[in-house]
């Protein structure tokens, strides 16, 4: 199996979404990150220094095992996210020791790691990404602070900006809302479309 699209783009961006949405329109199997089932995700936002390293060590480990089995199987999958994403997170919340040894993991991990053939990197505002975090009500994201998300978002859009190793569309989802508007829909299934053409 491979992995042809991975969706991208910070916290309540809308990938989990779009990611059901590939997988009926293009005839994919969506795969799915189980973020919730990290158990270091509900104190994390409480307090962010004190969990940095263990939660992020908990989703390197899983996110690997997980990008690994995908590749291991047969077909093609649509993944509402990539294994490079730890990275970003890594870069942000680590510092001093626990980034050199996440580094000599995470180094070790990414040689067994194959990149997506597409990624999909959606963006938003920090004000849009928080409202739509404060609708869905998950108890574990409610500490998110507006500075978080704010760091987040420049720290996705710099790595974004640097990343190579696949053809990456880059979609503002500002003002979308694919999942109950039909226009929106319409508007980014052709832009996918159209991407995967070009590239394909």
């Amino acid at each position: 199996m491979s992995v042809l699209l991975s969706i991208e783009g910070p916290i309540g961006v809308g990938k989990t979404s779009l990611t059901g949405i590939l997988a009926d329109e293009l005839k994919l199997r969506g795969v799915y990150e189980l973020s919730f089932r990290n158990p270091y995700l509900g104190r994390f936002y409480s307090d962010i220094e004190r969990y940095s390293f263990p939660i992020q060590i908990e989703f390197l480990v899983n996110r690997f095992r997980q990008w690994k089995k995908i590749q291991d199987a047969e077909g093609d999958v649509v993944c509402d996210y990539f294994f490079y994403k730890d990275e970003i997170f890594a870069e942000m919340n680590l510092k001093g020791e626990d980034i050199k040894l996440y580094r000599r993991i995470y180094n070790f991990m990414v040689e067994h790691i194959k990149p997506p053939r597409y990624v999909i990197y959606l963006s938003a505002s920090p004000e849009v990404l928080m409202e739509r975090i404060r609708k869905r009500g998950r108890d574990y994201e409610s500490p998110i602070k507006y500075e978080y998300i704010s760091r987040l978002c420049r720290y996705y859009r710099e790595y974004m900006n640097r990343y190579t190793l696949s053809p990456v569309l880059k979609v503002d989802a500002e003002t979308l809302d694919y999942v109950n508007r039909t226009d929106d829909r319409e508007f980014i299934l052709s832009e996918i479309r159209r991407f995967l053409n070009t590239y394909g």
